[in-house]
């Protein structure tokens, strides 16, 4: 049963013993000469209980969803002319995208795969290989997501985010080299991409290799003073090497760009 009607049904039965509590009320003051205060209180009480479940219907109920034109403005970058001449498949792919965001993976999953048969142009494969990998990676299927990306990368249609996703997705799974060969990929793909550098610090970072790890920091900083990620790694870095004068200046840096003052304090700590 669609879920309006559902509401609506709720709400005419949440009336309608609103209704009756009334009724019955002003029936035993008027024709049995009850006093008012009898069964008044209990009145009250059916009365604010329907009126709290109504607002909680109409207000709290259920979160409304975000239209398939916010995913399309949102995603227009990955999206780009997907499916243009085929409005079906067009509206299949963001409604597939909205499941992703909204967490529902395995009918995204589901919508994705059976996208691609109807995919013909390289638009529409871009977009359906890239959510496959994206949704597959939350999924934590990781070889999924692997053998997405590399879809397309055998289709030529690559770009510094798939690169950057298969170099997250390699050091998600403890293997470096193959993190930092597609970090790199993904910075050659596009040199003014500020994540792929951030990323590559970051795993020099976790392997204890703090001049590389500056050294991409840094590189991601030139790209976005505002990336708070970068200015807080060499906060820490800077601290744990003594650097007490770097350390607060990008502590600074970090904390007016967005960065947790408590969370940058513990993780130096």
């Amino acid at each position: 049963m669609n879920k309006r009607i559902v509401k609506i049904i709720c709400a005419v039965l949440l009336v309608g013993l609103m209704g009756a509590a009334i009724a019955f009320y002003l029936v035993g003051v008027i024709r049995d000469g009850a006093p008012m205060t009898k069964n008044l209180f209990r009145t009250l009480a059916v009365v604010f209980s329907c009126i709290a479940a109504l607002i909680r219907l109409y207000c709290y109920g259920s979160e409304r969803r975000r239209s398939l034109e916010f995913y399309e403005s949102q995603y227009r970058d990955n999206i780009k002319d997907a499916f243009r001449d085929e409005p079906g498949c067009r509206k299949k792919l963001l409604v597939a995208i909205r499941l992703y965001n909204e967490n529902k993976l395995d009918k995204a999953i589901k919508d994705l795969s059976e996208l691609k048969t109807a995919a013909r142009q390289d638009d529409d494969f871009y977009a359906v290989y890239l959510f496959l990998g994206l949704a597959q990676t939350d999924r934590g299927c990781h070889q999924d997501a692997i053998d997405a990306y590399r879809q397309l990368i055998d289709l030529n249609l690559a770009d510094s985010t798939v690169y950057g996703n298969l170099g997250s997705l390699y050091s998600n799974m403890g293997t470096f080299e193959d993190a930092i060969a597609n970090f790199r990929l993904a910075i050659q793909a596009d040199e003014n991409n500020a994540y792929p550098y951030n990323n590559l610090a970051q795993l020099y970072f976790k392997n204890y290799d703090f001049e590389n790890a500056k050294l991409y920091a840094h590189k991601a900083l030139n790209i976005n003073q505002k990336f708070y990620q970068a200015s807080s790694l060499l906060a820490i870095i800077y601290s744990v090497e003594g650097d007490d004068a770097n350390a607060e200046k990008y502590s600074h840096i970090a904390v007016a760009c967005g960065q947790n003052p408590q969370n940058l304090k513990n993780a130096i700590e």
